[in-house]
């Protein structure tokens, strides 16, 4: 069986233990480029509660919200993902080892 692992540009193993959700990211872009939350939500489309569960952490950001931050942000949707998924499996390994 073949250990994927992911590299640096030196061939080191990256690897963190930072659990940072993707709406936090997304946080932080907003403040960082004086977007208004409200008027982002309208632009992406969902209501402001939901933009305001999102950058809290209690959202995932789905394949479709991605896109849609990719045409807003110019931020690719797989970086959305990649954060997501990052996120979701350090949550589930942390979940796993409190439960043995």
């Amino acid at each position: 069986m073949t250990k994927y692992r992911v590299l640096n540009a030196k061939g080191e193993e990256i690897f963190t233990d930072v659990t940072l959700h993707p709406g936090e990211v997304l946080d932080s872009e907003l403040e960082a480029r004086g977007i208004k939350k409200s008027d982002f939500a309208r632009s992406l489309g969902i209501k402001p509660g939901h933009l305001s569960e999102l950058l809290h952490g209690k959202r995932h950001v789905s394949a479709v919200t991605a896109i849609n931050l990719e045409k807003l942000l110019e931020i690719r949707a797989e970086y959305w993902l990649r954060i997501q998924m990052y996120y979701d499996l350090q949550v589930a390994r942390n979940e796993l080892k409190h439960a043995a």
